[in-house]
């Protein structure tokens, strides 16, 4: 599946058009107890609606879906989260065996259900129509979103071993996210050890050796730099975000000018020091590089 980014891309939903939306939430949210009533009277006249909605149980729990999936197009946020109950919501369609056709019906219900209310309760044709657009791209994004498990499902038809697969992608995901959380449990333990070492250095300028002292905080502070952007970095890749190779790079530049900063308390230690330099140019063009290119 493609992240949230790329599909809004596809379909020039921008930042604007989410607080647009965010902004008709209180007035959609007037109409949210009558949408579920309307749209069953809409779907009532389907062929073989009875054999999806069998009992007053299933009808009440999928109204009560309705209302919240329809307040959520107006949420204003709409990040891989969003996408992925999306998702969930077409899969669940496809395990029903509900035809895409039905799908597509019901989306084409709820524009005209939107479209009655912006021209009952906005007065203004010219901000009716710039609010519509954003209202039509969310929409088609839940039918994008929606009807690609249908073509999902469609590829797994193709492969024998479809439930040991699905198992085993499964796995992988929540395998992977569990690595990512230990991962940033890591990366605060670790902020709390260079805070410690923070604290340490600075002992040293009391001590009375300020140069030690210096350098050595001016060393923890920018470890500690390093710790708050790879926290960060993490916790974008979790929401979505591409993997960024120059923190990584900057990691290992960050740790070279602390290991500069020790050496060049040892007046004998010249060489080493040209090596570090030398080592610190070639990460500083390198990290200039991958900067330009992200």
């Amino acid at each position: 599946m493609e992240s949230i980014d790329k599909i809004k891309a596809h379909y020039s939903f921008t930042t604007r058009d989410a607080q647009n939306l965010k902004g008709l939430l209180p007035l959609m949210e007037m109409h949210k107890e009558a949408f579920p009533k309307e749209f069953y009277q809409y779907v009532k006249n389907f062929e073989d609606a009875s054999k999806y909605l069998k009992d007053q149980e299933t009808i009440e729990r999928h109204q009560a879906a309705l209302k919240e999936w329809f307040k959520n197009l107006f949420s204003g946020e709409y990040d891989n989260a969003y996408l992925r109950e999306l998702e969930r919501i077409g899969m669940t369609h496809v395990k029903i065996n509900l035809p895409a056709h039905y799908v597509n019906a019901a989306m084409h219900f709820v524009k005209q259900y939107c479209g009655k209310i912006l021209r009952k309760e906005i007065g203004d044709e010219k901000e009716r129509l710039y609010l519509w657009g954003s209202i039509e791209k969310i929409l088609d994004i839940n039918l994008d979103a929606m009807t690609s498990s249908y073509i999902e499902e469609g590829r797994r038809a193709y492969f024998i071993s479809e439930r040991i697969e699905s198992y085993l992608i499964n796995f992988a995901r929540r395998f992977s996210y569990g690595l990512n959380l230990f991962l940033i449990i890591g990366l605060v333990l670790m902020g709390l050890t260079v805070l410690g070492l923070f604290v340490y250095d600075i002992t040293h300028i009391f001590a009375g050796d300020i140069e030690k002292g210096l350098l050595g905080t001016l060393g923890s502070l920018l470890m500690l730099w390093v710790v708050i952007e790879l926290v960060d970095t993490e916790i974008k890749h979790l929401k979505g975000g591409k993997f960024a190779i120059k923190v990584f790079i900057g990691v290992a530049l960050v740790a070279v000018i602390r290991k500069l900063l020790v050496v060049m308390l040892k007046a004998e230690a010249v060489e080493a020091q040209f090596t570090l330099i030398a080592a610190i140019a070639v990460l500083g063009a390198v990290y200039w590089l991958i900067s330009k290119i992200e």
